[in-house]
């Protein structure tokens, strides 16, 4: 009688709160131009569709969704980051932190509202150049919005 009210319950978990996650970078870490970024710290994960290890969503149902992502840039003179957000090998949207060689911090955050099909996969991943990126102080989100 246990087993079977809790699997009711899960189920029913799943159906009222939606997909959705939110991850950040647990430290600071360089990446080659192409290469998804992983943020390995990951505080909500509904539907277990995004991956601390992959750094990747997988979208477990189609629909639309909402997806955000803030990024601070190594203040070092000449650090920067060019990062996009990939939805099936093509890019959504754009971000560009450059602090302009100055040795300021730089934070960037965008959003992006993408109808997705199951299965499609989304990233983040510079588009330019190698970033060298914060821990801590990055992260990416999303959920499905219907």
């Amino acid at each position: 009688m246990f087993i079977i009210t809790y699997l009711y319950v899960s189920k029913m978990f799943y159906v009222l709160v939606g997909v959705g996650f939110q991850a950040y970078m647990g430290s600071h870490k360089t990446f080659a131009k192409g290469v998804p970024w992983v943020y390995d710290r990951v505080v909500t994960n509904t539907h277990n569709a995004y991956s601390g290890t992959t750094g990747k969503f997988v979208a477990p149902s189609k629909g639309l969704y909402i997806f955000s992502y803030q990024t601070l840039s190594d203040h070092s003179s000449g650090k920067l980051s060019y990062a996009a957000l990939h939805a099936n090998g093509k890019i959504k949207s754009y971000q560009a932190c450059d602090n302009g060689g100055s040795r300021t911090w730089l934070t960037c955050s965008t959003s992006a509202v993408v109808v997705l099909d199951k299965g499609e996969v989304v990233y983040i991943a510079d588009h330019v150049s190698t970033s060298t990126i914060r821990g801590g102080y990055t992260d990416f989100s999303g959920a499905k919005l219907n």
